[in-house]
């Protein structure tokens, strides 16, 4: 909805044949002839993507046949690395868990040189289904890696939607050479005051500004080779708290909400975002308690954005969450329908988080229907990135 801009101007210029303004003869067949071609050319590629997109969701069914429930548990964890290579202890978490994704922070970042082979032996813990690995690297003062050839959002907000465009896929060329397959970016948030705490990481204060950033950003991003994931949904803008610390308050409307912040969310999905970060937020007019857990959340995300992406939720060892039991904080972010359990850190020691899980979908068939989806998801991410492999062994389906 926001390509508008880039819409081919008419050439008003072109010759227009004949005295009576009609075309030739001649013109006219070669015009049918290379319209006709056009349009079996078209329908070509349409039926081989159309093949491609098939063959991907059946690949990814005979796999998900074959996971266990151990398999499947550990997709919906992506974990924080651990030093800046790959140590004896952290390579033996890894090929034990074997969890859906790893994320890096400035403390995981050596040398470049450390950093791809790093990478590498991430992806090679799991040669089968490689973990994504992940990084937050908006720019501006949320920067893991020095070197990157875009500013941050403030600044990109006031560039151009190709400058935006064109810099989104500088910096996904440049994070995917180190071996990253994800960039928590861009941030989605409306900064309507100077006091909002994503007034140093947001596009702008104007939701239609945001949305047509955010639109051109991820489309950079894919163009990069790079997956993203908007953040911070239903939107992280309007308050001056810190979820890191405690859980901001946010009293809007799901109506008003629709009309405002969710703009630059539809824009983002629009675009072809692979991911969606759900806040760490609370808005009590739709539902008490956190937005990371909540079902309505997820629901707006999914009915009324039609996303139909990964949702992740942002580090569940936050502050945010420091008064909710951390087992229970699994429980109900997989009820609400979340895909992607990120925890940067750990309330909880992460193998006993991932076993509590298990041990649930173990006594709850439905339950493991329910996951199943979410693996899905996950997988159509990571075949994008990679050739993936199913496990040895019987279908698990009961």
């Amino acid at each position: 909805m926001y390509d508008h801009r880039s819409a081919p101007t008419p050439d008003r210029s072109a010759p227009r044949g004949c005295d009576s303004g009609a075309p030739s003869a001649r013109l006219t067949r070669r015009v049918l002839i290379g319209t006709a071609a056009g349009a079996v050319l078209s329908g070509c590629l349409q039926n081989r993507a159309e093949a491609r997109r098939t063959d991907t969701k059946e690949h990814i069914e005979r796999i998900v046949r074959k996971m266990t429930i151990a398999d499947k548990t550990a997709q919906l964890f992506m974990i924080g690395a651990a030093g800046t290579s790959m140590s004896s202890s952290f390579h033996d978490l890894l090929t034990d868990l074997q969890p859906g994704g790893v994320i890096c922070f400035a403390p995981n970042v050596g040398t470049a040189p450390q950093l791809c082979a790093f990478a590498k032996a991430i992806h090679g813990s799991n040669p089968a289904i490689p973990p994504l690995l992940a990084v937050d690297q908006e720019g501006g003062p949320v920067s893991r890696i020095a070197g990157d050839p875009a500013p941050g959002a403030v600044e990109l907000g006031k560039q151009t939607d190709a400058a935006v465009r064109q810099r989104a896929r500088e910096r996904a060329e440049f994070l995917a050479g180190f071996g990253f397959d994800v960039n928590f970016a861009p941030v989605a948030d409306v900064a309507y005051k100077p006091t909002s705490s994503m007034a140093t990481r947001s596009f702008g204060a104007d939701p239609d500004l945001v949305a047509a950033k955010v639109h051109d950003f991820v489309r950079g991003s894919r163009a990069g080779g790079l997956a993203g994931a908007a953040k911070h949904f239903p939107g992280h803008g309007r308050t001056s708290t810190d979820s890191h610390l405690t859980l901001p308050e946010v009293k809007l409307s799901l109506h008003v909400w629709k009309k405002t912040d969710s703009r630059p969310f539809a824009a983002a999905v629009a675009a072809g975002v692979e991911m969606v970060m759900v806040g760490h937020l609370c808005y009590p007019k739709w539902e008490a308690g956190p937005t990371s857990l909540s079902r309505i959340a997820v629901s707006a995300l999914r009915e009324g954005l039609a996303f139909d992406g990964v949702v992740v939720t942002d580090d569940l060892g936050m502050g945010a969450l420091r008064g909710i039991d951390p087992f229970k904080v699994v429980d109900r972010a997989i009820h609400a329908g979340v895909d992607l359990l990120l925890y940067a850190s750990q309330p909880a020691p992460i193998g006993e988080l991932v076993k509590h899980l298990r041990r649930r979908i173990e006594r709850n068939a439905a339950l493991e229907r329910r996951i199943d989806d979410s693996v899905r998801r996950i997988l159509t991410m990571k075949a994008r990135r990679f050739d993936l492999a199913a496990p040895k062994g019987e279908d698990s389906h009961r």
